[in-house]
């Protein structure tokens, strides 16, 4: 509750005082004059250590003032500064947050089906995620179209955080998927959660930032968790196992913008942050990519132990988790919404990309 009086104190300041030229409270009221300068308020919940705030959020706000020649600025609020990841959605739509990280994970009864991506096997890298599912994002894509939209977001950019794994505490070693039957593990949510249950373990939800804490005491058993995201949280330091080539999933990203604030900016304007969008996707794509192998390398020099799945445990786990795509079409279906198609055109647009398609 502290967290979010603050946040708003923060952003009802913004407006007092003036800093943010159509900022927080103003965007949804009125049309941006051809020539103005406009000052947008991005939030999200990473570190300003995490690549995603540094190659992704930073980045973005870079190129997109390059590309307006000035126009566009930008108050960026990471670390959660601005609310914590399930607040983005109705703070971006309340007008009191311009562009905000939108992570399926974290809001997945509001964007149930752009979940897609992080189901086991989707996005074996950042790149081949991301460009997959960019054209579903697009503005007549699918999850615009279904899940976006209807919740008044404009999606700018995507980014995926591949290759989930299990970490584990207490010098306790997964090589199996029975090895986590029984165990707590911290869960980003949504489809990451159909995944830790269909395993026979309890997805606990938590923050990312308890995760150190938790683990350390014992509150959970582990994680499952990109190893990317591992060292901003130290979990070099509180996690004493991890798996190598389970393959559990991803984590998606998006920042998107409220789609009335979006309809109130000059066409320039909407251009240069829509092409700072693709460019930054296809930039963060490469590093985080580059930076996952490096996490791995770091992780191992900080004494996590890494068991890297022979080829037959490989195919246990394959096993084990080949019935979650099939829950989760189900688990969408039965709510009314397109999961089949959805999946559907993923696996299209990921074939398309793997034959050098538009």
């Amino acid at each position: 509750m502290v967290r979010i009086v603050s946040a708003l104190c923060a952003v009802v300041a913004l407006v007092l005082t003036g800093c943010s030229a159509g900022g927080p409270g103003t965007g949804t009221d009125r049309a941006t004059a051809p020539g103005e300068t406009v000052t947008l308020v991005l939030a999200d919940s990473f570190p300003d250590s995490h690549p995603i705030s540094r190659e992704g959020a930073r980045y973005f706000v870079r190129r997109a003032g390059e590309l307006s020649g000035g126009r566009l600025r930008f108050d960026y609020y990471p670390s959660e500064q601005l609310g914590a990841p399930q607040d983005f959605n109705a703070l971006t739509r309340a007008g009191l947050v311009d562009v905000a990280m939108i992570s399926p994970g974290y809001v997945s009864s509001q964007l149930p089906l752009s979940g897609v991506a992080d189901l086991p096997g989707m996005s074996p890298d950042a790149c081949s995620g991301a460009s997959a599912l960019e054209p579903l994002l697009g503005e007549n894509g699918i999850l615009t179209r279904t899940d976006f939209a209807p919740d008044g977001l404009h999606p700018l950019l995507v980014g995926v955080v591949p290759g989930y794994e299990v970490f584990t505490g207490s010098g306790r070693e997964v090589a199996l998927p029975g090895d986590v039957g029984g165990l707590q593990l911290r869960s980003a949510g949504g489809t990451i959660d159909l995944t830790v249950s269909a395993l026979g373990s309890t997805p606990v939800a938590m923050p990312a930032t308890e995760m150190y804490e938790a683990i350390s005491r014992g509150t959970v058993d582990g994680t499952v968790l990109g190893p990317l995201s591992a060292l901003p949280y130290r979990l070099d330091e509180a996690a004493t196992n991890v798996t190598e080539g389970a393959q559990l999933g991803s984590f998606t990203i998006t920042y998107a913008i409220a789609e009335p604030r979006w309809a109130g900016l000059p066409p320039d304007l909407r251009a240069a942050l829509a092409t700072a969008g693709r460019e930054t996707t296809r930039h963060l794509c490469a590093v985080l990519d580059q930076r996952t192998a490096a996490a791995r390398a770091t992780l191992a020099e900080g004494g996590v132990r890494f068991h890297r799945l022979t080829p037959d445990e490989r195919r246990v786990w394959d096993a084990a988790l080949a019935p979650v795509r099939g829950q989760w079409v189900e688990d969408m279906e039965a709510l009314g919404l397109p999961g089949r198609a959805v999946l559907d055109e993923l696996e299209r647009s990921k074939r398309a990309r793997t034959a050098g398609g538009p």
